[in-house]
């Protein structure tokens, strides 16, 4: 029975199991990602990430993202990161191209603990988001007690902002997978509740689409600074307060920019199922 290799890495709290498949091709199957992902029979992990070789000569490496449950998520920032301190680790590179669902994604290294990523366009229109209808997606008729309408926002997946206070106190374990069902997001949507602090500062939790609660989302903290300069409440240039720590976002010509650290956890290896 082959034995496939993996690295758990996370940043800030949201953690990952990474498989390379670059010069060995494994079946990544449901049962596996079940596996790896259960945090008692397994290594546990928000999200399982593949490193595939690139499909063009336009980047650098292709990265399939499985939630727990098997099914794929276009972005994922923080993992975007893990990747990138990896292959950063292995060469004398300091920029990257990675490829995801939700297109190409350069990453920079800052320094030997932090690495940017510029996750690219946002948008804010119904038909991009997606919604199931036109509506005003600056006040989404989905309301959370003591926080305004959400902000409905695309970032290469979904996302719904609310701004309102005590964020510690919202039972984001019964709202979150409520909101991310709703029938207005065909796709379902990741979900943030946002407490401003001032207006380059903002603390955050995340309830995360086929996931759930997760300690930090790199695209959730782009959605959230971006939702927020929409609705005049934030600058472009806005530190996130997560559980573990903070990161950086900059919101320039409509891309968003995205500093924090990754770090690598462990290194295992587990029986093919």
């Amino acid at each position: 029975m082959q034995n496939i290799e993996f690295i758990k890495m996370h940043g800030l709290g949201n953690d990952f199991v990474i498989i390379d498949r670059r010069l060995k091709k494994i079946n990544i199957s449901k049962k596996l990602i079940h596996k790896l992902s259960d945090r008692k029979s397994g290594a546990g992990c928000d999200q399982l990430i593949t490193i595939n070789n690139k499909l063009s000569n336009d980047h650098d490496v292709f990265i399939k993202i499985y939630n727990p449950g098997g099914d794929r998520a276009e972005a994922c920032g923080n993992g975007t990161r893990c990747i990138a301190k990896l292959l950063f680790n292995e060469s004398n590179r300091s920029e990257l191209k990675i490829k995801s669902d939700a297109g190409i994604l350069l990453s920079k290294k800052i320094d030997n603990n932090n690495i940017s990523v510029n996750l690219g366009k946002l948008s804010h229109h119904w038909q991009k988001i997606p919604l199931a209808k036109k509506i005003n997606t600056l006040n989404i008729p989905i309301y959370i007690d003591g926080f305004s309408p959400g902000v409905a926002v695309n970032i290469g997946n979904p996302h719904v902002v609310f701004f309102g206070n005590n964020i510690n106190k919202v039972d984001l374990s019964s709202i979150g997978p409520t909101i991310e069902n709703n029938k207005l997001f065909p796709n379902k949507t990741n979900v943030e509740i946002i407490e401003k602090v001032n207006d380059s500062k903002i603390k955050m939790r995340v309830w995360e689409r086929g996931v759930g609660i997760t300690l930090a989302c790199g695209s959730g903290a782009c959605a959230a600074v971006y939702a927020g300069i929409l609705k005049n409440l934030l600058k472009n240039k806005v530190e996130v307060e997560l559980e573990k720590g903070s990161l950086f976002i900059n919101i320039k010509n409509n891309e968003a920019i995205m500093i924090g650290p990754a770090e690598i956890s462990f290194r295992g290896e587990i029986e093919s199922i």
